[in-house]
């Protein structure tokens, strides 16, 4: 009985310590995603009739079969910063 007392306090602990782990965790990867999601969100608020049109025309004039590769736009942004770089 003793040792499951023993067993029980140490899995408390150990979960304690994970939650600590990934609460700091997450205070670490908070400032590069806010720094990613504003460089996003400048590139959408800068580029958004050249976005809405390019979707459109898009839209409009691929067949069925290419509509596909509207999924690929929202890799447009990166892989622009990439060429500008």
């Amino acid at each position: 009985m003793n040792d499951l007392a023993d067993r029980k306090r140490l899995l408390i602990a150990q979960a304690g310590l994970h939650r600590e782990l990934i609460a700091r965790e997450c205070q670490r990867l908070l400032p590069p995603v806010d720094l990613a999601q504003d460089l996003a969100l400048g590139f959408v608020q800068r580029n958004r009739w050249w976005l809405l049109g390019g979707a459109a025309v898009g839209g409009v004039l691929l067949p069925a079969k290419w509509r596909g590769l509207l999924g690929l736009l929202p890799l447009v942004p990166g892989l622009l910063r990439s060429f500008r770089q």
